[in-house]
């Protein structure tokens, strides 16, 4: 997949968090297709959310046009026949609705005490489940060979890296179908991710431009603009985690070193965590789409100006004491902002 054709808005993703019974996920799933989202992706963190898998099962039998995708998984927890037969199945049950998104794993692994899931185990990963998802055999452990023996035809899913650093970011271009970039939304931020995506596919030998773009966004959308920069702080500071404190000067580079050494996994999921005063404003402008309902409309607008991106996909805080209700959150956005790009 490419960018969108000349013309094209970029499509509107949304992320969700199972931290809520899989019914009320799927209802929200519902609601954002009706407000105008093109995208569900549901996160994988298998203890601190409800199973990836089942949960887009009930995505789709709630929707009919949405699109549905993990966002994201990791081949350390399912072996790949696990995975294959599911995107298979959801393939099967809404065909041209599913997506795949992979990283390298960061609370799904940590909270188990696994190490995260090295590039090049994560390139051959892929290449084989494409096999196994295109009706071909592989070779697994031991020797032994297999294929989804009840696949008719080909289950066609599109596959994305996660990629918030250079190498995974080229592994992308030269790897995936699709990239979502966990790099901020300053325009100079996403300028640098697509250099070295296209990277990438250069040295691959594939053509600049045809990987498909997605700009992951923590979101906040308030009245009290102050607010809104509050609750998306702590998905701001979940994406800098992932983030390099080189790349930054300053108290910007002090405040990221801080979170490293102070983040807790454990609170990866939840509405608001301590470690997230440690982020400061600045960074949160850097990383995340927040303020008042002009404001994001600005922002997302800013965004979906680079010919570049395909899609944004809007993070917004996790359910839990404190947070707005995700169905409040879609419809504040379908109604106020929406309507207005």
């Amino acid at each position: 997949m490419a960018a969108s054709p000349a013309g094209a808005q970029p499509g509107l993703g949304l992320a969700l968090w199972g931290v809520e019974p899989v019914r009320t996920l799927a209802a929200n799933a519902a609601l954002a297709e009706q407000a105008g989202f093109e995208s569900a992706w549901i996160i994988d963190s298998q203890l601190l959310c409800r199973e990836v898998y089942v949960s887009l099962a009930a995505c789709l039998m709630r929707t009919t046009t949405l699109r549905v995708a993990t966002g994201v998984t990791q081949p350390a927890t399912r072996h790949l026949s696990v995975v294959a037969s599911a995107a298979a199945t959801l393939q099967e049950m809404a065909p041209g609705r599913v997506m795949l998104g992979f990283g390298t794993g960061f609370s799904s692994l940590k909270t188990i005490g696994k190490p995260a899931v090295r590039i090049d185990e994560l390139e051959r990963f892929t290449g084989a489940l494409r096999r196994l998802l295109n009706g071909q055999g592989v070779t697994f452990d031991h020797g032994v060979e297999g294929s989804i023996s009840w696949l008719r035809q080909p289950a066609g899913v599109p596959i994305h890296y996660a990629a918030s650093r250079p190498r995974m970011t080229r592994s992308a271009g030269a790897h995936a179908d699709g990239v979502i970039l966990l790099q901020g939304t300053a325009p100079d931020l996403v300028a640098r991710a697509i250099a070295w995506l296209d990277e990438g596919a250069e040295t691959a030998g594939r053509p600049r431009g045809s990987v498909e773009i997605s700009c992951w966004v923590p979101f906040s959308q308030d009245v009290d603009r102050r607010k809104a920069l509050d609750r998306v702080r702590s998905r701001v500071a979940g994406a800098l985690m992932q983030a390099n404190p080189d790349w930054f000067e300053g108290g910007e580079r002090d405040a990221i070193v801080a979170l490293k050494k102070q983040y807790a996994v454990g609170d990866h999921a939840a509405a608001s965590a301590a470690h997230a005063a440690i982020v400061p404003d600045s960074l949160v402008r850097k990383f995340a789409i927040a303020g008042d309902a002009q404001e994001v409309r600005e922002q997302v607008r800013r965004l979906r100006a680079n010919p570049r991106v395909s899609r944004i996909i809007l993070n917004p805080q996790i359910p839990g004491p404190g947070a707005l209700p995700i169905d409040q959150v879609i419809r504040d956005f379908g109604e106020a902002v929406l309507p207005h790009l």
